[in-house]
């Protein structure tokens, strides 16, 4: 149990801290930030993550002629969808169709990854779950009848 104290305490104070990366923006650094997410952002990042598609059977294929066409492919299909979750999970006034344009021509795949762990801790869809559950109304788990227990 103390575990479990300890990685909510290490989240909270990884969350409070947010997250920062930089990219040149209009020929200067420019530092961008994420915090925690808001619902609607949440919200906004999921309808353009359940639009990532990605062949996974193709992309652990052996054969370098099925496996190397499926990349490409990843990359084509997703790279818009990609920038556009940063741009959407950035703290900025600046447009989001600016922003989107921005991440795209200047975020590497490295620097991609990096945000999309980030962005995973950031939005902490296990509360928003467990939240969900609590107000459904429905019980998380059926009584057990007193004659079995007996």
């Amino acid at each position: 149990m103390e575990n479990i104290e300890l990685e909510k305490q290490e989240l909270e104070f990884l969350v409070g801290e947010g997250y920062s990366f930089e990219t040149i923006f209009l020929g200067k650094k420019r530092t961008w930030k994420i915090g925690k997410l808001s619902m609607g952002k949440m919200l906004r990042i999921s309808k353009i993550s359940i639009k990532i598609k990605v062949d996974e059977d193709a992309l652990s294929n052996s054969d370098l002629s099925i496996q190397l066409p499926a990349q490409y492919e990843a990359v084509r299909d997703n790279a818009s969808l990609l920038a556009e979750a940063v741009a959407v999970a950035v703290e900025s006034k600046l447009p989001k169709w600016f922003l989107k344009w921005h991440f795209l021509n200047s975020l590497n795949s490295e620097e991609v990854m990096k945000f999309s762990l980030e962005l995973l801790k950031f939005s902490n869809y296990q509360n928003f779950m467990t939240s969900t559950v609590l107000m459904n109304g429905n019980r998380p788990t059926k009584a057990m009848p007193i004659e079995k227990v007996v």
